[in-house]
């Protein structure tokens, strides 16, 4: 029986409300709560325009994370007398924004009874994947953590294998308990690169016999001021990465697209539906000994 390595996108996919927080009227509420509409930051229209798209790249591929992007870009557009009377505040206004982004970004309810499931499956290695900020790492395991299940980050290179620091952290050689996390932010690497899938592939213990599945939107359940969802890009990063992932896993792939409608009267009932079709066809694989075909 071939081991499977299950990897699910976050903003989108795994959290719905991270995309419901990006929509126009919620936004615009949370950027007056949160002191940024004092700093000129009074629309989705700013936001998108001005702090997150130019920024997008950087704050995705480093360290810095989003409350430091975002003080930096805001910053730039103060006079030196304000900036030095301001910065305070303006760092605190981000913080509260970035902290309500995050609490608005849990695991949607759904897909918790089959997270439970995979958690404890010993011919499953589980991975969390996502081009995010820095601060997404945290904020995925804490999500983890409230389910009592462990979750771990990739490094961005060098030094002991994460999977060598959980065996030696008293978890079972033979238990694949834990959720990986890959964010780029960590890695240097977006989804659509062939790095950040040699980085999963080297950490998580994958070997030439197991077969990998992905569930993913690619951008697509993202709100349309974010260029992240626009669907020119969502079309190139879905075909770019399947091609990735057939050459880094040998070619023992499936990519499982998570796209909803859009259509709002149907409240979660359309992501319930697919989250259930993909619980039930990755059960049924299990029982039977082989791999998902979704």
């Amino acid at each position: 029986m071939c081991g499977l390595t299950i990897v699910f996108d976050y903003s989108g996919t795994l959290s719905l409300e991270a995309v419901a927080f990006g929509k126009s009227d919620a936004l615009e509420r949370q950027l007056h709560l949160s002191g940024l509409a004092d700093f000129g930051v009074a629309s989705p229209d700013i936001f998108w325009n001005t702090i997150v798209n130019p920024t997008w790249e950087k704050g995705s591929r480093t360290p810095i994370g989003y409350r430091r992007l975002m003080v930096d870009k805001i910053s730039e557009e103060l006079t030196a007398r304000r900036k030095d009377s301001s910065l305070a505040d303006l760092d605190r206004a981000a913080g509260i924004f970035v902290g309500q982004y995050f609490s608005h970004s849990p695991i949607d309810p759904s897909w918790r009874p089959l997270l439970r499931e995979l958690y404890n499956h010993p011919r499953i290695t589980n991975v969390v994947a996502t081009d995010h900020y820095a601060e997404a790492t945290e904020a995925i395991k804490d999500q983890f953590r409230d389910m009592q299940m462990k979750a771990v980050s990739l490094p961005a290179g060098g030094g002991a294998k994460v999977r060598d620091k959980i065996g030696s952290a008293s978890v079972t050689t033979d238990s694949k308990s834990c959720f990986f996390v890959a964010n780029s932010a960590d890695l240097g690497y977006h989804k659509d690169e062939e790095e950040f899938w040699v980085r999963v592939r080297e950490e998580t213990g994958w070997t030439p016999g197991d077969r990998l599945l992905l569930v993913d939107d690619f951008g697509a359940n993202e709100i349309g001021g974010d260029l992240y969802g626009q669907e020119a890009r969502v079309a190139k990063r879905w075909q770019g990465t399947k091609d990735l992932l057939t050459k880094v896993f040998a070619g023992r792939v499936e990519v499982v697209p998570f796209v909803l409608s859009g259509d709002e009267t149907s409240g979660n009932g359309e992501a319930h539906l697919l989250i259930g079709k993909i619980a039930v066809s990755i059960r049924e694989s299990l029982r039977e000994g082989g791999c998902p075909h979704v």
